[in-house]
């Protein structure tokens, strides 16, 4: 029987659901988005790769992962604080219309923006003034999850690989060497040292088998 640690590389299937309503906002599994009549044609639906207690995954799914058991299903539910967070009234923003038309953005109720870096959600435009929300669009929800942890990842090549993955880079080459490895990186020398050395910190920080990466 394998249990679930903290800082294990897992791979999980799962159907997320609002508490209230039931309504599916998210889920890996095909059969369920079919079952369901969600079904995205465009949508690869795959199980989802995390490292436990990394924060990649909710605060509540990370603390039940835990010491559960590999291959046993859970079902369980989550308050705000543990889920997408409580609703901040002090996210809540009063903006000119003309700023956001000076930017070539034509906002309607319900749009998701992209406002000085951070996303927000339209809830009013009246009178030349638009009401942003930049909470996370489901805080303040209770939230249901049916979740199954299917595989843990042992390989140090396969975590290496992954953490990279995460910001958005394939490490190429990639050899392991007791605490060493070592991987190429697609134009290196456009990324930039500080970028280069956010890399490493972050296979460091996600591996901790690893103590010395190369990026040649």
């Amino acid at each position: 029987m394998t249990k679930i640690k903290k800082g294990d590389l897992i791979e999980l299937d799962f159907v997320g659901t609002f508490k209230d309503n039931g309504e599916i906002f998210d889920l890996t599994i095909e059969s369920e988005a079919k079952k369901n009549k969600i079904y995205d044609s465009n949508f690869k639906y795959k199980p989802m790769k995390a490292f436990v207690g990394s924060g990649q995954l909710l605060k509540g799914i990370d603390k039940k992962l835990i010491g559960s058991e590999l291959g046993k299903k859970m079902e369980f539910d989550l308050e705000p604080k543990e889920a997408f967070g409580s609703r901040n009234s002090k996210l809540i923003q009063l903006i000119s219309l003309n700023k956001l038309r000076s930017k070539k953005i034509n906002p309607v109720v319900g749009m998701r923006l992209d406002v000085d870096g951070q996303q927000a959600t339209v809830r009013s435009v009246n009178g030349g003034r638009v009401l942003l929300d930049f909470n996370h669009p489901f805080a303040g929800k209770d939230v249901h999850y049916m979740l199954k942890p299917i595989k843990v990842f042992s390989k140090i090549k396969d975590k290496v690989s992954f953490s990279t993955e995460i910001l958005g880079f394939q490490a190429e080459g990639l050899k392991v060497e007791g605490k060493k490895v070592v991987f190429r990186l697609p134009n290196k020398e456009k990324l930039g040292k500080p970028f280069l050395d956010l890399i490493v910190k972050q296979v460091k920080k996600l591996v901790p088998e690893v103590s010395d990466v190369t990026i040649v």
